[in-house]
Formats: structure tokens, sequence, C-alpha cells
């Protein structure tokens, strides 16, 4: 009986991390990064300090050792690629959140205080302005299949969550919406939720260098989708200044 309950536990754990690590999936970085702290509440609290001084944003990931996908993306961030970019804008806190799934959770007050009011899964992103206001509340908990994701998806969204310094977002003004959609068979792209749609971003009319667009989802929209649509734009050289609802 012991064994069983231990079993259940970890399949729910697994189920919930968000998948069971795939064999056949491409080698990707790991990290244990996620130390159990004295003060985790205190540890992103001096982040948010360093934020306001430095002029960055908080990174705050929540996540545990034993799962993959947190894993992965600690493995992802350690990298020089991605340590450029958090060195440049972000606050990096690791939060150690132990087994949330099952009920034996750890520091949740740390994401309950942002907003983040449940963690079904892990890991979990959350984006902090230096005055402590969520960026990504509503994609934080999306991020349990990170083990999943490409390396460039991941490096486009923390790109792209980093935000634009203030005299520039002051200069581009609102973005042109591009509008996203796909299913298995690929993704679709336009400049009105109506249509007309095209296979390629680089298709749409008015896509070019150092114009703002704002990526437009829903919930049914793919994150392959979106991911593509902000690699596809920041390689015409144009800026991305809002993503809305990736789905997964």
């Amino acid at each position: 009986m012991i064994r069983c309950a231990i079993a259940a536990g970890l399949a729910l754990a697994l189920g919930a991390c968000a998948t069971t690590p795939d064999v056949a999936a491409p080698a990707r970085p790991d990290a244990k990064s996620y130390a159990v702290t004295q003060d985790a509440m205190g540890d992103v609290d001096a982040a948010l300090a360093s934020a306001a001084a430095g002029g960055k944003r908080v990174l705050v990931v929540f996540g545990a050792n034993w799962c993959h996908d947190s894993t992965a993306l600690a493995g992802w961030l350690a990298t020089p690629r991605f340590a450029a970019l958090v060195a440049e804008r972000y606050e990096l806190v690791f939060v150690n959140v132990g087994l949330p799934q099952t009920g034996d959770g750890h520091n949740l007050a740390v994401a309950r205080r942002f907003g983040l009011e449940e963690m079904k899964g892990t890991p979990a992103l959350l984006v902090l302005t230096p005055e402590g206001e969520p960026v990504n509340l509503d994609t934080a908990a999306s991020w349990r299949n990170a083990a999943s994701r490409s390396e460039d998806a991941i490096f486009a969204e923390l790109k792209a969550l980093a935000g634009l310094p203030d005299d520039i977002a002051k200069e581009a003004g609102p973005g042109v919406n591009i509008h996203i959609k796909g299913n298995n068979a690929g993704c679709l792209f336009a400049l009105s939720p109506e249509g007309p749609w095209y296979a390629k971003i680089d298709d749409l009319p008015g896509i070019k260098g150092g114009v703002r667009f704002d990526i437009r989802g829903s919930r049914e929209t793919p994150w392959r989708c979106v991911a593509a649509g902000i690699y596809a734009l920041q390689q015409a050289g144009a800026m991305v200044g809002f993503v809305s609802d990736p789905a997964n």
C-alpha cells in the first residue's frame, strides 16, 4: 500500500510537471537551480530593489529540482545566450516550491503576493516590474511544458517580456496588431481578425524593420505559432511590443 501511494503521488507530480520526459526529445541543458533558501520572499524583495536601481525587470521562476520541466528551463537560463539577456534586462530569482501538486508546496505565499493564486504545475514563470507589478500573470502558469519548448521559443518570449525601454516604447507608440491562429496543419497570420490570412508572417503587407507589432492570439492559439511570429518579426528587424494569450 505504501509503495502504491508513493507511485500515485509521483505520477500526479509528473503529470502536473506537465509531461513525462520524452526520450526522443532533442538534447537540452539541465540545471538544479531551485535551492531551498531561508527567506524566499526576502530574495524577491532584494531582486526588486536591484531592478529598480538598474532599470530592469525581475524574472521569478517557481519550480523544483525533481521536475524535468523546471530543470530544463533553469538549464536554458544558465547558457551564455540566455545569461546575456538576463544580465542585461532582468534580476533572476529561483523559488523552490516543493510539490504543490500534492499539497506539499513551499513558498506559495511568494506566488500569491503577485497574484498567482494557484500552483497546479511546475515551473511557473513570472515577470515583475521594479514596482512589483506582474507583466505576464495570464501566462505565468503556462510554462509547465518548458522541456518541450524550443530554445528559440523560450528566448523570444523572455525577450518580449523584458519590455522596451520607456523612451523607445514612447517613440514606437501603439503597435500594429498581428493576429495568429493555427492547428496541427500549420500557423496563419493576419492584420485583422477577419483576415486575409497568410501562411508566412513575411507575406503580410507592411512588415519591415523599425515598426512595432503587437501579437494577438487566443487561448486556442498554439504557442509554437506565437513563437514563430515573434521570431520572424525579429528577423525582419521589427519590434515586438506586446504578446497576448499564448495557449501553451
